[in-house]
């Protein structure tokens, strides 16, 4: 088996609101040990109804691309909480130095986030939970807590550890606070008031050992989120990805611009010649017919271009490329490409479910009225990631360009409601998104349908998920996986 066929990675979609008018779909992929490199493709088609009047006459790529922000990212695997006990003291004894010892500890940081979530997910999962299961998880990730605290308090002659542990204290204490709320708002009962206790110790550990400066004008809560974005952006720098963008067109490009303008010369140069041969190389029909022959030329120059650049080398120039950095070093790149394409290009399959979904009365055959694609193909190299980490691949657009052309949010209905007065309904729109992601030869699809009105989105709800991974709706926030 090809080391890019054992990176086979399996990908779980979360989709979350943000605001009215962005919509976020973060993508985890787990990539399988062993893996050398890592290659996959996501192709977004984005299916508008005729009212939205998003054509290639009215609705330019670069309008696309303006409103897509994209990023990638590290994360650290699910371990147990159990087993972080045997990770507390590791980094002090096989670190050399800060950095590394900076590095590990962020690491571990990271990792007893995404095992209490799991942790956390499982209970919430769980349809009768017992006293006794509560009691264990809120033990367990209070005696990790008190364990890493002791840590810290041994390493206070060095100023440099005693602060980066410092700020580790105060991240898993936040994300501890974050999780008990969030199981508190499920649980009823004893339970419930086990773990609001819990979290009242977590909060007032919080409030004693981390106050923070509130500047004048803000609020507490403000400030508060402001320290935390600070904080999560120091413990989520070790695991990294800066992505940048290439500047210029690629050389094959180059080499198409130049095949177009040797093509139309030698056009020029063919009738230059023949009209020197028929008419002698000093007359008026040579000279009318040069005039011609350069007129033309330009024209013949701007036709090869596009044909080589659209027909024959389109799949081989993408329309954006990115590099992949980590540390300063590159690790992988990225192709993009925007367009329009035919309703024809949809998966059969994923054309069915979205006519059933899109028509309670069959009245008519569906055909999107516009499909525009958005594609992305990542390469990476595994081996210079750090391990037992997988991929998150996000993708927040705005839809506000999208709804230019819709007049009323609401119209009213014909009949009457109970006190005489004719009542309005909101006018909704459905736009349909199929995402189909392909990696290592095989592929999986799902179909998500945003819901808007004049004015904003309204609702997000997946027609079709995952065969092999997850789609999720992201309705707790941070809470589901970051």
């Amino acid at each position: 088996m090809s080391e890019l066929a054992q990176a086979h990675a399996q990908g779980t979609d979360a989709i979350k609101l943000h605001g009215r008018k962005q919509i976020e779909i973060k993508q985890k992929i787990r990539i399988a040990a062993q893996s050398k490199k890592l290659k996959y493709r996501v192709d977004n088609f984005f299916i508008f109804p005729g009212a939205l009047q998003i054509t290639e006459n009215n609705f330019k790529k670069e309008e696309f691309k303006r409103n897509l922000k994209c990023y990638l990212s590290l994360s650290e695997t699910s371990p147990s909480l159990e087993t972080l006990f045997d990770e507390l003291s590791e980094p002090l004894q096989s670190c050399s130095d800060i950095n590394q010892l900076s590095t590990a500890y962020k690491r571990f940081g990271l990792r007893f986030k995404s095992a209490l979530q799991e942790r956390c997910r499982a209970l919430m999962g769980t349809s009768e939970l017992t006293a006794d299961e509560v009691d264990d998880f809120l033990r367990t990730v209070g005696q990790l807590l008190e364990e890493f605290r002791k840590v810290k308090s041994s390493q206070t002659h060095d100023k440099d550890v005693g602060h980066l542990l410092d700020c580790l204290d105060e991240f898993l204490t936040v994300e501890t606070a974050f999780c008990l709320r969030d199981l508190s708002a499920v649980f009823v009962g004893e339970n419930r008031t086990k773990i609001l206790s819990h979290w009242r110790d977590v909060e007032d550990y919080r409030q004693m050992h981390f106050p923070y400066e509130i500047p004048e004008g803000e609020s507490k809560e403000s400030a508060f989120l402001l320290r935390w974005s600070h904080l999560k952006k120091f413990v989520h720098s070790c695991l990294y990805l800066d992505i940048r963008y290439k500047a210029g067109a690629p050389l094959l490009t180059h080499s198409i611009y130049g095949s177009a303008a040797a093509l139309s010369m030698l056009f020029a140069t063919i009738v230059a010649f023949f009209y020197q041969d028929l008419y002698g190389s000093l007359s008026r029909n040579l000279f009318f017919a040069l005039v011609i022959a350069y007129i033309f030329k330009d024209r013949f120059k701007e036709i090869f271009r596009d044909w080589l650049s659209n027909v024959i080398f389109r799949r081989w120039i993408p329309d954006r490329r990115l590099f992949i950095f980590m540390n300063n070093q590159r690790v992988g790149s990225a192709k993009e490409n925007f367009g329009f394409v035919r309703s024809e290009e949809l998966p059969l399959r994923a054309e069915d479910l979205i006519r059933d979904a899109s028509r309670r009365f069959e009245l008519s055959a569906f055909r999107p009225d516009s499909v525009f694609r958005y594609s992305r193909e990542v390469s990476l190299s595994v081996s210079e990631l750090p391990q037992q980490t997988c991929l998150i691949d996000i993708v927040r657009f705005n839809i506000s360009e999208f709804l230019h052309n819709l007049g009323a949010k609401s119209e009213e209905l014909p009949f009457f409601s109970e006190d005489g007065k004719s009542p309005k309904g909101e006018k909704l729109y459905n736009i349909y998104l199929l995402r189909i992601f392909s990696c290592a030869g095989r592929m999986d699809s799902e179909v998500i349908r945003i819901t808007v009105n004049a004015k904003s989105v309204r609702r997000i709800s997946i027609v079709k998920a995952y065969e092999v991974g997850n789609s999720v709706i992201e309705n707790r926030g941070k809470f589901i996986y970051t």
